[in-house]
């Protein structure tokens, strides 16, 4: 146990150590040519230097992979960056007059140009500030009067389409994609955990 411990310490200095370096060297590292610094698509230079590693870990490949796919249908342009044009895309392709204060404010969110890793930490500081586990397995509980940890998926589909916030059909069919029931009954510990979690790979 303490060799365990004794262990941790150590990679954990160790690390630190790594990335108090890293500053370091790119501060005495001579400044790109004018010419390299052209031949540079603009997306390598936008990538931040620090938290990179961070960002990726605080979720699985699969959930990286869909927010790829969310960047991919957003960048309209594909040019590696959202803007305000690809943010008005997205507005007109779902009906929507884009409202330019609202697109500023989207972008004010991200300190730098908004490229793959930017939206990546944007969602993950979102993520993490919802409610905790505890709290959304709470509310679940409220409506499960035999505590039994699941529910009637109709009973679930008619509050979602019915109470609050109210879903159309095809955010209830989306959600369901990913809820795990069976036998008509939603598992609502599991489905918390894949809501804070995502799914675990098989």
């Amino acid at each position: 146990m303490a060799k365990d411990k004794e262990k941790k310490e150590k990679k954990e200095k160790k690390e630190k150590k790594e990335e108090e370096a890293a500053p370091a060297a790119e501060a005495a590292a001579p400044p790109p040519a004018a010419e390299e610094e052209e031949d540079k698509p603009s997306v390598v230079r936008d990538e931040p230097k620090k938290k990179i590693g961070n960002v990726f870990a605080l979720f699985n490949q699969s959930q990286i992979q869909e927010f790829k796919e969310a960047f991919a249908m957003i960048d309209n342009d594909r040019d590696g960056i959202i803007g305000s044009d690809d943010l008005a895309a997205i507005y007109n392709s779902i009906g929507r007059e884009p409202d330019p204060k609202v697109i500023k404010e989207m972008l004010a969110e991200c300190s730098e140009k908004l490229n793959f890793t930017h939206f990546l930490t944007l969602f993950g500081e979102k993520l993490h500030g919802t409610d905790s586990e505890t709290a959304l397995r709470d509310a679940f509980i409220m409506f499960d009067e035999g505590k039994t940890g699941k529910l009637s998926e109709e009973y679930v589909k008619d509050l979602l389409m019915n109470v609050g916030d109210q879903f159309s059909k095809d955010e209830v069919k989306q959600t369901w994609k990913e809820a795990p029931i069976e036998g008509g009954q939603l598992d609502y510990l599991k489905f918390v955990a894949i809501i804070k979690r995502g799914k675990e790979e098989e």
